[in-house]
Parts: structure tokens; sequence; C-alpha cells
């Protein structure tokens, strides 16, 4: 199986949600290893929910929450957790996941909105497996927006491959995607390199400020605090409505 096709899958099966969802990091059959996967990402839901501090005050919004495996965690711990996700397969896959939670919220969304969430609602947000596909401008699109469902103080916590720190000799996260971009350029959403200078600059101007970042090799975790509302360019501002 090339190392794209699995952003191609219909979604009809356990194994096509499975693989859309984590790729081919548990092999070809994901669908096999369930549990596995399950206990893996419940584990990085659980240092996510620490390093955030999550307890039953807060308000919680997981971005792209995918299979939910990541969100139980908080789930656990929170008032109430809304799962955010562009795909109804994984949102349908992720109720019955987490059916035993009555805290849980589901939202359809489109790219970079989620209208369903008042503005200043929710204490802390979390995004895992999906700002490593974002170009900068889709940084500043969803910045934007997640500045203004978080509460002034609240916390955002994402994933970034870092671009300044990857060597051309030890590419762990992108290697196995930079053959198939060679020959699918502009054709593949595949793993997007951003910088983690260029995340400290745009965050800062659109009222965050950078906490704390641990890099696990080129891998950066990073927690920005809102500080401020977005102070949106005039020309920015349509996006909402596009």
């Amino acid at each position: 199986m090339s190392t794209d096709t699995w952003y191609r899958h219909d979604m009809k099966t356990v194994r096509d949600i499975m693989i859309t969802c984590i790729g081919l990091n548990f092999g070809p059959n994901p669908e096999e290893k369930l549990e596995e996967i399950r206990d893996s990402r419940y584990k990085h839901g659980l240092k996510i929910a620490k390093r955030l501090k999550i307890d039953d005050n807060d308000v919680v919004a997981d971005i792209g929450s995918g299979c939910g495996f990541v969100t139980r965690a908080a789930c656990e711990r929170a008032k109430e957790v809304h799962c955010i996700d562009i795909s109804q397969e994984f949102l349908d896959f992720t109720k019955v996941e987490l059916q035993d939670f009555e805290n849980t919220r589901f939202h359809k969304i489109d790219y970079a909105s989620f209208p369903d969430i008042a503005d200043g609602t929710i204490d802390k947000v979390f995004s895992t497996a999906v700002f490593i596909h974002f170009y900068y401008y889709d940084f500043i699109y969803n910045l934007i927006e997640v500045n203004r469902i978080l509460k002034t103080g609240g916390i955002f916590y994402t994933e970034i491959v870092d671009s300044d720190v990857l060597k051309l000799d030890s590419m762990r996260a992108i290697k196995t995607h930079v053959g198939s971009y060679k020959h699918n350029r502009g054709k593949a959403r595949l793993i997007q390199p951003f910088s983690l200078t260029a995340l400290k600059n745009l965050s800062a101007q659109l009222g965050f400020k950078l906490i704390e970042s641990t890099q696990s090799a080129d891998v950066a975790e990073v927690t920005l605090k809102k500080v401020a509302d977005a102070q949106i360019p005039e020309w920015l501002e349509p996006h909402v409505n596009a």
C-alpha cells in the first residue's frame, strides 16, 4: 500500500476508519489490534490531561477527536467535553467509543469553524495528530477559531513536526512521506513540517503566549495560553463565513 493511500479510504468499515485515523503505525490491519491502539492512544490522552491539569471544573474541546481514544482521558476528568471533527464517520465511531460518558458533546464542523461553540466558553483545548497536517495558513485560521472559543487564560495544546530541528538523515516523523510527496505534489495532504519559531511568532500575534514546549525527536508538543482576544486584520475576518 502506498504511503498516501490511507487518505483516500471511504470510511465504510472499521478498518477504513482506523487507517484513516491512525495511518499504518500499527500495520495494514489495525482493526486486529484495536485494544492495543486504544490503550496506546488512551495513555497519550492521560499525558495530555495531566499536562493541561484537566479537572471537574473544566469545559474541554478536542479538535479532530477522530476515534475518541485520546479523548477518553479528558471525559473521565472534565465537567464537559466537546468532540469536534470534520468527519461524520469519526463522530459516529466516537459516540459508540464514549457512550458511557454523559458529559460528552459532538460537533460536525467545516474547515476551521466551530459554530456550535460560543465565544469564550472553553477552558482547555487539545488537538492531536491534526496540526501535523497543517500549512501556515491553516494555522492562522485555526488559531483564530481556537482563540474565539477559549476563555481568557484558557489553554491550548497541540503537536507539530518541528522543521527547526529536522535532520535529513533522521526524519522519523516524515521520512515515509517524502517519496510519496515527490510523485504526488499538491495531490495529497501529507505530514507538513512546521516551525516552532513560526508558531511562537504567529500565536503571539493572535492573542496567545507560549507557556511550554517539549521536544521528542522532531515532534514538538506545544502549550499556548490565551492572553487576549485575537486582533484580526480586516482582510482576514471573512474566513469565518467562507
